[in-house]
C-alpha cells in the first residue's frame, strides 16, 4: 500500500519535475553559451541567438562555436541518459550504465582501429563516426550472442557484458600502447571532450538522437511489461526475448551514436536515471524522457565547469599544448563517487 501511494505522489510530481528540468536545461544551456574566454550576458546570447543586435563578432562566437557545442551536449546528454535508462530497466539493476553492454568500449576500439590504419585521425570525420558507431552495435550484438542460450538470465547478460567490455578495453589499451602517435592524437575523445564540436557534429548526432528517443519511447510500455518479470511477461503476450533484445539495440544505437561524435562520456548514463527514478519514478513511460533531460542538465554543468580548468597534457608532441579539462573527466570524478554510495547502498540491503 505504501510504494503505491509513493508511486501515485510521484506521478503528480511528474509535470512539475518534467518542467523544471526542461526549465533548467534551457537556463543552463544559456549559460554555457555565454561563458567563456569571452563572456556574454544572457541578454547578449539571447540578442546573439536571434540575430536582433550586438556586433559580428558576439554573433560568430555564439552561432559558430558555442550554440552547436551546446547542442550536441544536449542531444549527447539525452541519448546517455535514454540509454542508461533502457538498460536499467531491462536488467533490472539500478547501477547498470550504457557502457556495461559493450557499445561505448566496441565504439573506441574501432575508432582507435580506423585511426591506426588510416593516415590521420580527426574526431570530426564522417567515416570515423560511422566506423565508431558499427563498432559499437557490433559489440552489442555480441554479447546479446553469447547469452542466447540465457536470455532471460539478466544477471547473465551483465556479466557477459562486463567481460566483454573489458576485453575490448584492454585491446584497445594495448594498441594505443603500441602505437604512441595514436595515443597523442585520440586522448581528449578517449576522455570524451565536447571540444571543437562544431555544426558538423551536431549533424551527425542529431538524427540519432531523435529516431533513438523516439523508438525508446514506442517501446516504453513494453519495457514496463517486462519489469513485471519474464514469466508474467510471457503470460500477457509480450514477445520477451525479442523485447529485450530490441531495447539493447536501441541503447547501444544510441550509445555507440553518442560516442563517435562526443568520446567515451562515463557515468551521464548512471547518475541521470537514478535520480530521474527517484524524483519521476521509474516507470519507463516517464522514466526515459526524465533521464534524457536530467543527463542533458548534468552533461552542460559539467562541461560548464570543465572549461573553468585548463590542464597541460604531458604526452609526447604535445608538451606545450594546454586546454580545458575534459567533460568525460569531470563526468567521471562526479559519477565515480555517486556510484560507491550506489554500491555500497545495494550491499548494504543485501
Amino acid at each position: 500500500m505504501g510504494d503505491r501511494n509513493a508511486s501515485a505522489r510521484s506521478g503528480k510530481m511528474v509535470p512539475l519535475v518534467f518542467f523544471i528540468l526542461a526549465f533548467g536545461v534551457v537556463l543552463l544551456f544559456i549559460l554555457h553559451i555565454g561563458y567563456g574566454k569571452t563572456s556574454f550576458t544572457p541578454k547578449e546570447v539571447i540578442l546573439a541567438l536571434f540575430n536582433l543586435g550586438g556586433d559580428d563578432g558576439a554573433r560568430h562566437i555564439v552561432w559558430n562555436l558555442r550554440f552547436p557545442r551546446a547542442l550536441v551536449a544536449v542531444a549527447a546528454g539525452v541519448m546517455l541518459g535514454i540509454a542508461g535508462a533502457i538498460l536499467q530497466t531491462i536488467l533490472r539493476n539500478p547501477l547498470v550504465e550504457p557502457g556495461l553492454v559493450g557499445a561505448s568500449s566496441g565504439a573506441v576500439l574501432f575508432a582507435v582501429l580506423w585511426g591506426i590504419a588510416s593516415a590521420g585521425w580527426n574526431a570530426g570525420n564522417k567515416l570515423l563516426q560511422f566506423v565508431a558507431l558499427a563498432g559499437g552495435l557490433g559489440a552489442a550484438v555480441l554479447v546479446f550472442a553469447l547469452n542466447a542460450n540465457q536470455r532471460g538470465n539478466s544477471a547473465r547478460l551483465a556479466l557477459v557484458g562486463v567481460i566483454v567490455t573489458s576485453i575490448l578495453q584492454s585491446t584497445t589499451s594495448l594498441l594505443l600502447l603500441q602505437n604512441q602517435q595514436g595515443l597523442t592524437s585520440i586522448f581528449l575523445w578517449l576522455f570524451g571532450s565536447l571540444n571543437g564540436r562544431g555544426w558538423s557534429s551536431w549533424s551527425s548526432i542529431w538524427p540519432w538522437a531523435l529516431a533513438g528517443t523516439l523508438l525508446a519511447l514506442a517501446y516504453a510500455r513494453k519495457a514496463d511489461i517486462l519489469r513485471l518479470g519474464d514469466e508474467m511477461a510471457a503470460g500477457l503476450g509480450l514477445a520477451v526475448n525479442r523485447t529485450r533484445f530490441v531495447l539493447l539495440l536501441i541503447a547501444s544505437a544510441l550509445t555507440a551514436a553518442a560516442v563517435s561524435v562526443v568520446g567515451a562520456i562515463g557515468f551521464i548514463g548512471l547518475i541521470g536515471p537514478h535520480i530521474a527514478g527517484l524524483l519521476a519514478g521509474r516507470s519507463p513511460a516517464v522514466l526515459f524522457p526524465v533521464s534524457g533531460l536530467m543527463a542533458a542538465f548534468l552533461l552542460l554543468a559539467s562541461d560548464w565547469i570543465g572549461q573553468s580548468i585548463t590542464i597541460r597534457l604531458p604526452l609526447p608532441g604535445m608538451e606545450n599544448h594546454t586546454t580545458s579539462l575534459p567533460v568525460g573527466a569531470v563526468t567521471t570524478l562526479l559519477g565515480a563517487p555517486f556510484f560507491l554510495y550506489l554500491l555500497r547502498k545495494s550491499l548494504v540491503r543485501m
